[in-house]
């Protein structure tokens, strides 16, 4: 067993799991929220395990973790996930808007992201290079919020390792190279998926707009319900496997 074999199991049981045996973690579909708890107020019949717990959206059981913002501990959960049966990620956040048409509130789809991240290059990808999300699930989710009258959008945003260094020249030229928001964890996401050989997408809440110095509380809004209430009904679709 080489050391990178023997840490991720290190991890997995110690950190991730916390004792409790991965492979009686039985849900396909994983859901990573990042900040804010969208989900666990919903799940019923649900089981702890570690840091992760499993419970039912309808009548799809699904996997749940809410996670901190940035990458470093994304990375461990989804190196553990080689311990279950988990294939596919709909992973849920917030972002800011990179062009003027997106609203607070609207709903952005992340079929790509560009990595401006530290994670992604470890896994087979360069600094400033687009990695794509699963284009099937991405469109699946993308007609799927429309067709319940979500305002969405599908298209590539920009993954930043630094919050605070959204200076006016990088906000002019994502605006300018099309990205349509910009947040902290898709692409070393995307990466991971890739490297685990998963399927994945992100859906993001619009909560403010850098190109238009604009913030909001959308947080707390109605529009934040609608768009937990149209996930859940989607994790409860066709759409992910069983």
């Amino acid at each position: 067993m080489t050391w990178e074999q023997k840490f991720i199991r290190y991890v997995a049981e110690r950190w991730v799991f916390q004792g409790a045996d991965p492979h009686a973690f039985r849900p396909r579909t994983l859901v990573p929220a990042f900040g804010e708890d969208f989900l666990s107020p919903l799940l019923k019949k649900h089981e702890h395990f570690g840091t992760l717990y499993s419970g039912y959206i309808g009548g799809r059981l699904i996997g749940y973790v809410r996670l901190p913002p940035g990458p470093v501990i994304l990375e461990g959960v989804m190196r553990s996930l080689v311990m279950t049966r988990v294939d596919t990620i709909v992973s849920l956040g917030t972002c800011g808007a990179l062009q003027e048409e997106i609203d607070p509130g609207d709903i952005i789809i992340a079929d790509a992201a560009k990595a401006g991240d530290c994670l992604s290059a470890h896994y087979g990808f360069e600094f400033g290079q687009l990695i794509p999300a699963d284009a099937s699930l991405s469109a699946s989710l993308t007609r799927f919020l429309e067709r319940r009258g979500q305002r969405v959008f599908q298209g590539p945003i920009v993954t930043t390792g630094a919050v605070f260094r959204e200076t006016d020249e990088l906000l002019s030229s994502w605006n300018a190279e099309g990205f349509l928001g910009v947040e902290l964890e898709a692409a070393s996401l995307f990466a991971l998926a890739s490297y685990l050989g998963m399927k994945a997408t992100m859906a993001l809440l619009v909560t403010d707009s850098p190109i238009r110095n604009l913030t909001t509380d959308i947080i707390r809004s109605r529009k934040r319900g609608a768009f937990v209430e149209a996930i859940a009904a989607f994790l409860d679709s066709p759409n992910i496997p069983a």
